[in-house]
């Protein structure tokens, strides 16, 4: 059994934003700090290569695409709308974040490796098929399910995304397919104000779980027992694709639930245990949310380290 790959480029440091901006490039230095101490050493460093425009027009239209190459300053830094800012690297880290995504695909498909963490920003899964928002620009995990299903002839993909804000562009993305499952975990009415349990997909392959503000760590561990894992065992996926979002912290400001490192440990360890069982190991995990500095390090360290067990 390989070990885990840690897929990063140091291109996702030059996406930058206006000072005060909580989505910065010290949030990837935060977790790398962490890949240099004494409990995190059994994985393989691996440096993924630029997305091509032909992996990224699985999710996001040639339209869109050339909106965004046109975009791009050559110096400064732009706003897009109040939350999302464009800087010259902008573009070029977001590709690389999608490169991450489908090396990792690859990877644990080929068995080089035995399961992924892609340590990228910016992130992802806000990012509409037509719009950036939310910070987000190209949505990587959605294109994956996508490149999954089509270009590795894997026949059923399950993303789940635990990111406290609802994944609203990777549903949008894969409502229309019936192979792909979606779950997502939100406080419900923040941020993008969608995500609601009615939103179920072409083939009830939508699943949303909003949970209210100071929802507490036992609340999660509950919904993933007796929701998320069942769900999952009744789709019966090939390759689970995670968009980890740390946002939900009780330190992180940005949300109310009341989630601690623990509590993503334990879900980690169930997914975990889901892909043992079910889909070959397969688990390819993406960075998503996760402002609070201490936090996100700490809860980085701690699903790596669930995934490495």
């Amino acid at each position: 059994m390989g070990k885990l790959g840690f897929f990063y480029h140091e291109d996702c440091l030059n996406h930058l934003v206006p000072a005060g901006h909580p989505e910065n490039n010290i949030r990837l230095n935060k977790i790398l700090s962490k890949l240099n101490s004494k409990t995190l050493t059994d994985f393989k460093l691996m440096e993924p290569k630029l997305a091509d425009d032909d992996l990224i027009k699985l999710g996001h239209s040639k339209t869109y695409l050339e909106t965004l190459y046109d975009l791009v300053p050559t110096s400064g830094i732009i706003k897009l709308d109040p939350d999302t800012f464009m800087s010259p690297g902008t573009l070029r880290s977001a590709k690389r974040g999608v490169g991450a995504i489908i090396a990792a695909i690859d990877g644990v498909i080929n068995n080089t490796i035995r399961n992924a963490f892609c340590a990228i920003r910016p992130p992802g899964h806000h990012a509409e098929k037509e719009k950036a928002m939310g910070f987000c620009f190209l949505n990587s995990v959605g294109i994956g399910a996508k490149y999954a299903l089509r270009k590795k002839g894997i026949e059923r993909v399950a993303v789940i995304d635990f990111d406290v804000h609802h994944g609203n562009g990777t549903q949008r993305l894969l409502w229309n397919e019936p192979n792909c499952l979606f779950i997502s975990i939100h406080q419900k009415m923040l941020f993008p104000q969608t995500g609601f349990e009615e939103e179920t997909g072409v083939n009830d392959n939508i699943l949303n779980i909003p949970v209210s503000p100071f929802s507490s760590g036992s609340n999660l561990r509950t919904l993933f027992d007796e929701t998320v894992v069942p769900k999952l065992s009744l789709f019966n996926p090939d390759i689970l694709l995670i968009s980890a979002g740390f946002d939900g912290h009780i330190s992180d400001q940005i949300s109310q639930t009341c989630w601690l490192t623990e509590d993503y440990t334990y879900i980690t360890k169930k997914l975990k245990s889901f892909a043992e069982k079910n889909c070959k190991n397969r688990i390819v995990s993406s960075l998503e949310g996760g402002y609070e500095l201490n936090s996100l390090g700490e809860c980085c360290e701690a699903h790596i380290k669930a995934l490495m067990e």
